[in-house]
């Protein structure tokens, strides 16, 4: 297939269920656990335990109807707003919210990050704890300024983009341009945490191929730094699974903050 006939994320038709079982579940076969479920569960259970970052408010923006990042930050913020583009990302993330017959299991991810954490008697804590936390999913459109418009959202604290941007760019000064808006919903001096994936051009769900942005760490590092951020960590993952799913080459975790003094009204 041609990568101009991919489809578009939050344009076309996007099966939040499918791409869970495929990249997320706990089933024989699926080969992508490090990287999309053990890699940012060890980086932000790493970074939230040193104490640096924490607060009132969480904005996570990631990709499909994840959860199990949260893992790792419901006990730092007391409160966690989820944004989706995706309407059908809202209704599958809402199924596990609510606890309803045939919601996701993500059982597996929370004995994971319980074994980080040393605490591997106290996963089942862990769905409760995220649950309690998460106070609002709100449907977000990066085509408007304020891109949860008309609502106001206080500043966060801290907002963790999960491998949301390279899904909706089409290039890379959307990707710019998106990160910006998504930036605005930064308190002064707050932290943004970015788990991306590298230099692939599509993920297949269903039997559908879908468009994701290519780029490497450099881009990344140097657009952060250009907006005023400081970068506190980043690591690499190369990509070591064989699937022809997808065609990415390696992970990305990236923590940053932004000066006080540099943000721009």
């Amino acid at each position: 297939m041609d990568s101009c006939n991919y489809k578009i994320y939050h344009e076309d038709g996007f099966d939040a269920r499918q791409n869970l079982e495929d990249y997320f579940s706990n089933k024989s076969g699926m080969v992508f656990g490090d990287d999309s479920i053990i890699f940012p569960l060890e980086n932000l259970t790493k970074t939230f335990t040193e104490g640096h970052i924490q607060g009132n408010i969480l904005i996570d923006l990631s990709v499909g109807s994840t959860i199990h990042h949260l893992y790792a930050a419901c006990e730092f913020f007391k409160h966690i707003i989820v944004l989706k583009a995706n309407d059908r990302c809202i209704m599958e993330l809402k199924r596990w919210v609510d606890e309803r017959t045939g919601a996701f299991e993500w059982d597996h991810a929370a004995k994971h990050h319980a074994d980080i954490e040393g605490k591997s008697d106290q996963f089942e804590d862990k769905g409760e704890k995220v649950r309690t936390a998460l106070r609002h999913v709100v449907k977000c459109d990066f085509e408007k300024e304020n891109i949860v418009e008309p609502i106001d959202l206080p500043p966060a604290d801290c907002i963790i983009i999960g491998s949301l941007l390279e899904f909706l760019s089409k290039n890379q000064d959307a990707f710019k341009n998106y990160l910006r808006k998504v930036t605005k919903l930064l308190k002064p001096g707050g932290h943004l945490i970015i788990v991306g994936i590298l230099d692939a051009t599509y993920i297949t769900i269903g039997k559908d191929k879908f468009h994701i942005l290519k780029y490497d760490e450099d881009f990344a590092r140097k657009f952060l730094l250009e907006e005023g951020f400081v970068i506190d960590n980043c690591t690499v993952k190369k990509r070591t699974n064989v699937s022809d799913l997808m065609d990415y080459k390696g992970m990305l975790f990236i923590a940053a903050h932004k000066e006080k003094e540099k943000l721009i009204n």
